[in-house]
């Protein structure tokens, strides 16, 4: 009889940002995951990120949709000073 086991671990962590944290993050990330590796280990070296580069690009990835949420925000914004402008 041949059997395998595999087995893992697997953990997701969430958290909530500000706007202002999310539009720090977006603006980190404009450059893109490669440019911005390619500066970390050209100026703040390869110790503390190099094991992480895949997960850094996951994470850059996942940073998409914060664009179009911070646009929806801004819009809102707007709108909402256009009716501030009328009651007055």
């Amino acid at each position: 009889m041949k059997s395998s086991v595999e087995s893992s671990i697997s953990a997701k962590v969430y958290m909530t940002l500000t706007e202002e944290e999310a539009r720090a993050l977006l603006g980190i990330t404009a450059y893109g995951s490669d440019q911005f590796i390619k500066y970390f280990f050209e100026h703040l070296g390869k110790f503390s990120l190099e094991d992480h580069t895949e997960g850094l690009k996951s994470l850059f990835e996942s940073i998409g949709p914060i664009e179009h949420e911070l646009k929806k925000i801004d819009k809102a914004r707007e709108e909402f000073k256009k009716t501030q402008g009328k009651n007055s």
